[in-house]
């Protein structure tokens, strides 16, 4: 038998705990705590145990809002939901408990059923959201992920200005040789150790992450001694707990002196120090200084040589395939570029992206390759050997600097071209900087007819909103990501998981960085859609990609339409928000609050509804019915909703006035919520979201189970 989900009801007044936990004890094991400080300490023993958190609002020691604030702050906390209570069932106290972070309010007194379904529903999608969260933590060591740990970083140098920091980053010698030699059991066990290593050096208060492979990184407030000997102590403790005599870590420290430096430059400078004492040896660790400036001379080199390397021609845009998986075409390709300099000879993109992007002279190459892309595209169309759309990266610099759509509007006017035959490709690291910019940004290039990747999923901050919100019309995952998931069995990783949430949010999914035949039927398997990588082709410049087409023509692997386009009706189709209400305002409201996330269908009774369900049944994400809608009604549009296959998962929130019984017999009927009217568009969106989520994690779970 399971063992019971935990609830953790924080409320001063007996009787509501006691009504509280008479409600929830058949089903649930119940903590109790009279204040927000008795909370936190129980949260400090039982962290791990608690699914859920009741709140109430108002108590002596701390209150709830203290309470929320504290919890809210801590990442070790902060994933735990809140479901806040409130003798008011005020617009206010429901918009003061969200602000803070509750993931949903409730009015006392307490309504057992509808209370009993929002916990449980909560408690669901806080379960798949960890699934989610991985992505914010490393999923071997539990640390945080690169993006995350930069991110971290960065609101403690801004939280704290006074306090001076060091950057300790650590690296494993012969990391590689490790896992061949010993197996990858032994070489996740070490990293493991490594990682707890980590957590313990930092306490209390500094923060650790896995940049990747072997690679740690620790932001601790300066002070500490730092010798050869603590260092070479530390080695030989990792190397004990797991039991593994040959392991040497070097420790690179960078004094954080400039505060404004990216996070990532401040690792880098950090890692430096251990290229530095990298075969030593005897030597454990080393301080960033002026002996290390080589490796910034070269990148000062190459910055200073930018701007002329562009006017002189020396970057060239190369090109690989993407394939299609169900027929093996060739449906797409990705523009990169490349540099040819004339004394240093063919540079790795990997050694003057990051710079560019850190400087900001990435727009300008970013123009670069657009315009060079589509001159080459309208060549090949010329010339009849290309029908397909290529993909071209746009930074976050393209994004949040300039008027980004009116350039690449004249851009594939200069040319000739349709929208639909450039892709964009947005890392889903750019949501993390300003998302409202972004997503304004990319809407506005989707109505005008592009397609929308997301670039590099799995690499690092991944999250549920950034699906949600951004609106793409292409997942394309990580090649990291890739290589990892496809070497565990499939039921033990998350990429059917991934591929069943873009089967739902109708998005093709692209695999890079494809090497093997194994990982290739591994994709296959999932129900991949399209896949790249060295397995099939390595980029190549232009002139030689164009005899690559002619002789994957020979072969059959360029037939006429072999493109995404024929497939552009469905992969660039947005989701539909249906809301069926006979007051036109509320629809307004609705329209504003959306309308950059969904297309939306409104209609002002039940055979105008009707007809809506029939026109967008595969496109429909959720619908918002009118508890007094004209026509039949409310009850007459569920019966049909959940009689009807194509429309049965399609979640249905009733609105109508706040009303104990509507609620009830709206959940009763099959409605994943029920909203009272009026009430602010910021709660109704949060429920919409909520409601969409629940449902994708739902279907993910059924879907195994259909086509058992």
């Amino acid at each position: 038998m399971l063992a019971q989900k935990c609830i953790l009801v924080v409320e001063d007044n007996e009787i509501n705990r006691m009504t509280l936990r008479v409600l929830l004890s058949p089903q649930y094991q119940v903590l109790e705590a009279e204040n927000g400080q008795e909370a936190l300490d129980i949260l400090k023993e039982k962290k791990e145990d608690i699914s859920l958190i009741l709140l109430d609002s108002t108590m002596p020691v701390m209150d709830g809002y203290a309470f929320l604030s504290i919890v809210k702050r801590d990442p070790a906390l902060s994933t735990i939901p809140v479901i806040m209570t409130a003798q008011s069932d005020s617009d206010a106290d429901e918009a003061a408990a969200l602000a803070h972070g509750a993931e949903d309010f409730v009015a006392k007194p307490y309504k057992a059923e509808i209370l009993l379904n929002r916990v449980s529903n909560i408690i669901r999608f806080r379960e798949t959201a960890a699934m989610i969260n991985q992505f914010r933590f490393d999923r071997l060591t539990g640390l945080y992920s690169k993006a995350f740990f930069c991110q971290r970083v960065k609101e403690l140098l801004a939280q704290y200005p006074d306090r001076a920091y060091d950057m300790v980053c650590s690296d494993v010698e012969n990391f590689k040789l490790i896992n061949d030699m010993l197996g990858n059991k032994i070489g996740d066990d070490l990293l493991c150790e490594i990682a707890q290593c980590c957590r313990a050096y930092t306490e209390p208060d500094g923060v650790c992450g896995r940049l990747g492979a072997d690679r740690f990184a620790c932001l601790v407030e300066r002070g500490r001694t730092y010798t050869n000997e603590s260092f070479g102590e530390l080695g030989k403790e990792i190397s004990m707990l797991s039991n593994n005599k040959s392991v040497d870590i070097k420790w690179g420290i960078y004094p954080i002196e400039e505060r404004g430096l990216p996070v990532e430059q401040m690792c880098d400078r950090a890692m430096l120090a251990v290229q530095s004492i990298k075969g030593k040896y005897d030597r454990y660790f080393a301080v960033y200084n002026n002996s290390l400036r080589e490796g910034l001379l070269r990148q000062q080199a190459i910055i200073d040589s930018m701007e002329s390397a562009l006017r002189d021609g020396q970057f060239q845009v190369w090109f690989q395939p993407k394939y299609r998986i169900r027929d093996g075409q060739i449906a797409g390709a990705e523009a990169l570029v490349r540099w040819k300099h004339p004394q240093w000879g063919m540079l790795s993109p990997a050694e003057f992206i990051p710079l560019f992007e850190k400087n900001g002279f990435i727009a300008k190459l970013d123009q670069f390759v657009w315009e060079e892309t589509c001159r080459i595209l309208k060549t090949w169309e010329k010339k009849g050997c290309c029908d397909f759309p290529v993909s071209v990266n746009v930074s976050r610099a393209d994004i949040y600097s300039g008027d980004i759509t009116a350039l690449l509007v004249d851009i594939i006017g200069k040319y000739g071209l349709a929208p639909e035959q450039l892709h964009l490709e947005i890392t889903e690291s750019a949501y993390t900087e300003n998302p409202q910019q972004l997503i304004a940004v990319v809407s506005r290039l989707r109505e005008l007819g592009f397609m929308i990747e997301m670039d590099d999923f799995g690499s690092g901050y991944s999250s549920l909103n950034a699906l949600n919100e951004m609106p793409i019309d292409i997942l394309k995952l990580d090649m990291k990501f890739i290589q990892s998931e496809t070497a565990k069995p499939l039921e033990q990783g998350i990429l059917q998981f991934i591929m069943n949430l873009a089967r739902w949010m109708r998005l093709s999914v692209v695999a890079e960085g494809v090497e093997t035949r194994e990982q290739l039927e591994r994709l296959m398997e999932a129900d991949c859609d399209y896949v790249q990588g060295y397995y099939f082709a390595r980029p190549m410049p232009a002139a030689d990609f164009e005899r690559f087409l002619s002789e994957e023509k020979l072969r059959g692997k360029l037939g006429k339409g072999a493109a995404p386009q024929e497939n552009s009706r469905f992969e660039r189709s947005r989701q539909v928000l249906v809301v069926a209400d006979e007051d036109q305002h509320y629809i307004r409201q609705v329209r504003k609050t959306f309308s950059a996330r969904f297309q939306i269908a409104a209609a002002p009774d039940t055979d105008g509804a009707q007809a809506l369900l029939r026109q967008y049944q595969d496109r429909v994400a959720v619908m918002l019915l009118s508890k007094s809608l004209p026509g039949e009604g409310a009850p007459f549009l569920m019966k049909l909703i959940r009689q009807n296959r194509e429309l049965w998962s399609v979640p249905v929130i009733v609105t109508g006035p706040a009303d104990q019984n509507a609620e009830r017999d709206a959940l009763v009927s099959g409605a994943a919520d029920y909203a009272a009217k009026p009430r602010l568009q910021a709660s109704l969106a949060k429920r919409v979201f909520h409601a969409i989520g629940l449902n994708a994690s739902r279907q993910a779970r059924e879907q195994p189970a259909r086509e058992a």
